[in-house]
């Protein structure tokens, strides 16, 4: 649910944000405010109209009306504390390793609002997974020199290997990839692949890293880790050229009644 307020008297802007940290919820507040920081240098910012965003996990950002980075912040794990001085409201923000202060005082809110947002989507680096597969596809090499792959995600009984191919040495090889760390699941979904087959087959897990206790399965089974570079691999996506453009979209929005 997301909490709205607009022209607060600071009284009540105060209550919302005390309540609001109290909760841990994501908080965006426009204002006119000061801003200083105390800690290993210092600073100070006089009264504007700027943006402050405080999260859940107590990091702090005071945003101005131009650029992308915020002027003033703080990382998670800040205390925070809202109060009433000289009819102004302050909001002090705390780190404690290193200590650090940053004090903001209110002159007037414009808006806010406070949510408990969800977002648990994993953050994938790299590119678009179809993009992904067909560039390790299309070099072979970048799991394994020597390496000549046959298929791509062909049905098994068992599951969808990832790639499969032959080796330098005439191996046939099954190739599972993970974006991310490998843990001991990657090891077993490579490992039935080729427990379900007949014959001599070697398993290559490519993935940036692997835990500790799928590195110890890994060898256990005899099968090889590859460690999958995803800045080289970004590297070789060619961008293609975004062909949509304001006026074209209002041209063809403008046709289409």
């Amino acid at each position: 649910m997301v909490n709205i307020v607009f022209d607060p008297g600071l009284d009540e802007a105060m209550s919302f944000l005390t309540e609001s940290f109290s909760g841990r919820r994501l908080v965006v507040c426009f204002g006119l405010f000061s801003v200083e920081y105390l800690g290993r240098s210092s600073s100070s910012l006089g009264f504007g109209e700027r943006l402050l965003v405080v999260k859940g996990d107590g990091s702090v950002l005071v945003h101005r009306g131009t650029g992308y980075e915020p002027v003033n912040w703080q990382p998670s794990g800040c205390r925070l504390k809202c109060m009433m001085v000289d009819d102004r409201m302050v909001l002090l923000s705390e780190r404690r390793r290193p200590k650090e202060f940053l004090k903001m005082v209110f002159q007037k809110v414009y808006v806010m609002f406070s949510a408990s947002p969800v977002d648990d989507a994993r953050f994938m680096m790299g590119p678009s997974e179809e993009t992904f597969y067909d560039i390790l596809y299309s070099n072979p090499n970048l799991i394994e020199k020597g390496l000549k792959l046959v298929s791509r995600q062909k049905a098994l009984s068992s599951g969808v290997p990832d790639f499969t191919g032959v080796d330098s040495a005439g191996n046939y090889v099954y190739v599972e990839v993970k974006r991310c760390v490998a843990g001991v699941d990657a090891v077993r979904q490579l490992d039935r692949y080729i427990r379900s087959q007949p014959g001599p087959l070697r398993g290559i897990l490519l993935a940036p890293s692997l835990t500790n206790s799928a590195k110890a399965l890994l060898v256990k089974k005899g099968y090889t880790f590859r460690r999958l570079d995803l800045k080289l691999l970004s590297g070789l996506v060619t961008m293609q050229p975004y062909e949509e453009t304001l006026d074209r979209h209002l041209g063809s929005s403008a046709a289409s009644k």
